[in-house]
């Protein structure tokens, strides 16, 4: 397994404690499927909640102890993931011990995003400012636009599922791709992420939990990003943009 997917207290322990937990989660398993338990802490050894745990068709969310289940198909490898804000992502190939899965246990490293200084005076300013700048765009009419009222109707937990309808969009392994055309040939790129107007590196918008955004923008050609939300550079890449925009709840909407 690659770094840094496992972190083992030691080897013993690890196989003693996985094999016990696995032989009996396995029971709780639907008919063809294979449950794997596991935990994720960040590097202090501090359980890590809400973590995005995915394997192909399957993504799950760590608890308030960091621990996770999910089941499996019923095969002796898979590829699992591990995302969190703020952290390094993780992937690895497992494979299974008699048709049964170790506990996994998971050390995400934490990870720096760069920001521009920003001096932040109200909350409600912030928040207006954000309104109004989205209305104007939207009254333009070259991006799609989701409001907080859309997110709530739809109901979805990932706000891959909400997003996988919108024109351009392709969902692959629950990461958010954009259709680009070359001729009539169509491929998938990679759009940039932009978070309450700061451009983020690495991250999927699975990351973030549907109760905490507001709004989101979608521009799934390069041509149509505002001039904002354009990255120039060497990290740059020709295609569209999600911008998100999250909540500062005020007790009354959901």
């Amino acid at each position: 397994m690659s770094r840094p997917l496992c972190e083992l207290v030691t080897a013993s322990l690890f196989l003693l404690f996985g094999t016990a937990a696995q032989a009996e989660s396995q029971a709780a398993a639907p008919v063809g499927k294979r449950r794997m338990v596991g935990v994720v802490r960040d590097t202090g050894g501090v359980a890590l909640e809400g973590v995005t745990v995915t394997i192909p068709g399957t993504v799950v969310r760590t608890d308030a102890r960091g621990t996770f289940a999910i089941d499996t198909p019923d095969l002796d490898t898979v590829t699992i993931g591990f995302r969190h804000l703020g952290f390094e992502p993780a992937e690895a190939l497992l494979t299974s011990r008699g048709r049964l899965w170790d506990t996994v246990v998971v050390r995400l490293d934490p990870t720096a995003q760069r920001l521009d200084y920003i001096k932040v005076a109200d909350t409600r300013t912030r928040a207006s400012l954000a309104m109004r700048s989205f209305e104007e765009r939207r009254a333009r009419g070259l991006g799609t636009f989701i409001t907080r009222s859309e997110i709530v109707e739809r109901g979805s937990s990932r706000l891959s599922d909400l997003l996988r309808t919108k024109r351009g969009v392709n969902v692959e392994r629950g990461r958010v791709r954009f259709v680009a055309f070359t001729g009539t040939r169509g491929t998938t790129c990679v759009p940039d992420l932009w978070l309450d107007g700061m451009r983020t590196r690495g991250m999927e918008v699975d990351e973030l939990p549907p109760n905490t955004v507001e709004m989101i923008e979608l521009y799934p050609n390069f041509s149509t990003v505002p001039i904002e939300f354009q990255s120039y550079g060497s990290n740059s890449t020709p295609c569209g943009t999600i911008v998100v925009w999250t909540r500062i709840p005020n007790g009354r909407s959901p």
